[in-house]
């Protein structure tokens, strides 16, 4: 009970915190609809089993370590510059949903190339996989991450919410400013990397 207590905790707070992924959700929610932003809040599910391992295996080093988070904050700050950018320069919304098959694999590579899932697994995270059995460990990957991607995507969707009562030229502009917020995610990866 202890270790599905701790998943949920830890699962809602991370799903809570601003992040280039959560903003991400919250922007295909709003330009595509529940679909595509369910879709995207559930990339954790896919990017942080290598992440874990990835984790596992660089934290023996920390050298090796240092290096990896500080490659991956650049190659993630390039990679969600270049999504924000796009995301700017996009036509206006028609307030109308469309299919975005891509929104997911575009959230599985900005998980990738975050820091802070890494971060979260060789440390927070890693402990309570390696202090407890496979079952419970398995337990406490599988809550956490559905915790994590349940929250994202109601917050996304609460947004989604309130927007749809706004004409098409406020979400429009709604959208450029989360796109802006990308694009400060990506500044501030590109900073905490140098």
């Amino acid at each position: 009970m202890e270790v599905i207590i701790a998943a949920l905790t830890l699962g809602i707070t991370a799903g809570l915190k601003p992040g280039p992924l959560g903003i991400y959700v919250i922007h295909q929610t709003l330009l595509h609809g529940p679909r595509s932003g369910l879709l995207a809040s559930f990339a954790p599910f896919v990017s942080d089993g290598p992440i874990i391992i990835g984790s596992f295996l660089l934290v023996n080093s920390f050298k090796q370590f240092d290096i990896f988070i500080t490659l991956i904050s650049i190659l993630g700050a390039l990679y969600i510059a270049f999504i924000a950018i796009r995301l700017i320069i996009a036509s206006p919304v028609t307030h109308q949903p469309t299919t975005a098959p891509s929104s997911f694999l575009t959230a599985v590579k900005i998980n990738l190339l975050n820091p802070a899932p890494y971060i979260f697994w060789s440390t927070v995270g890693g402990t309570y996989l390696l202090q407890n059995d496979l079952p419970d460990a398995a337990i406490f990957a599988i809550v956490f991450l559905a915790t994590l991607s349940i929250t994202k995507f109601i917050m996304a969707l609460s947004i989604k919410t309130l927007g749809d009562r706004f004409s098409d030229k406020l979400i429009a502009y709604v959208l450029r400013l989360l796109a802006i917020l990308l694009m400060f995610f990506a500044l501030r990866l590109f900073i905490n990397a140098l």
